[in-house]
């Protein structure tokens, strides 16, 4: 009978042990949790056209990157952020970073591909182009987003419209040009005369071009336009005619066309 009692006994004793150690034994801390910082989406293209910065697209001679420039703002900016993406056969492809704008213009130079760790890179193939959001952080942020096309102008052909069909230009020298972008660039430089009634468009090769073309732009109103292009350092108007929501004109090939209202 006793070693049954003494059995019991020590049970019991070390029931009453356990529920001690429990009751005395110190809390853990609750984990902080540490909020994720959300990212704010700024809605796309509402400060006005005057406003926006001039944003141009090119592409590199060796048809594997292509590069952003950021080439003049008007409403003050620090960084951008950007999110490229692009139609590569049947893929869907992008590429995200951010620019510092000390200095302008401000360029990014964009892989159209990917690497390894190790250095390996594949690139993709049949690039057609697609859309270019750009969020710019400053006093006040604001957001942009346009279309780009890419032409591998394999056929050396001399016609080509942009990714809306709304601008439109044939020329001998652009059947030369091995890689081609045809963009919306958003916003223009200072130094123009009148209101904006096209998109602005950026027309850049892998190669420089020459010689004249003809141009078709399709603008937002039927006002008396004027076709203007900026060769790098100043505007130049020239000779436009009109049929209703389209200008026509024989231009040199410059870098950015825009439909101005005078």
């Amino acid at each position: 009978m006793k070693k049954p009692l003494a059995l019991i006994i020590g049970l019991i004793i070390v029931a009453i042990a356990g529920t001690l150690f429990w009751r005395l034994r110190p809390k853990a801390e609750p984990e902080a949790v540490v909020a994720e910082k959300k990212r704010i989406v700024q809605p796309a293209n509402i400060i006005p056209q005057e406003d926006r910065p001039y944003i141009a697209i090119s592409p590199e001679s060796d048809g594997k990157n292509i590069t952003i420039a950021i080439d003049s703002i008007k409403k003050a900016a620090t960084t951008v952020e950007y999110e490229l993406e692009y139609q590569a056969g049947t893929l869907l492809q992008g590429a995200f970073g951010a620019i510092q704008l000390d200095t302008l213009p401000a360029r990014e130079k964009i892989l159209l591909g990917s690497c390894s760790a190790g250095g390996a890179c594949t690139y993709h193939q049949d690039v057609r182009g697609g859309s270019l959001t750009t969020t710019f952080a400053g006093q006040e942020d604001y957001s942009l987003k346009t279309e780009w096309k890419y032409f591998e102008n394999k056929a050396k052909e001399s016609s080509f419209s942009s990714r809306d069909g709304k601008f439109q230009i044939e020329a001998k020298s652009l059947a030369q040009a091995r890689y081609l972008i045809i963009s919306q660039a958003s916003g223009i430089p200072k130094g123009y005369d009148g209101k904006i009634i096209s998109e602005p468009y950026s027309l850049q090769a892998s190669s420089n071009l020459t010689g004249e073309g003809e141009l078709s732009i399709r603008t937002n109103s039927e006002e008396t336009a004027s076709i203007l292009g900026w060769n790098g350092t100043a505007w130049e108007t020239y000779p436009t005619n009109q049929d209703g929501k389209t200008a026509t004109a024989t231009v040199p090939m410059v870098q950015l066309y825009v439909v101005i209202a005078k």
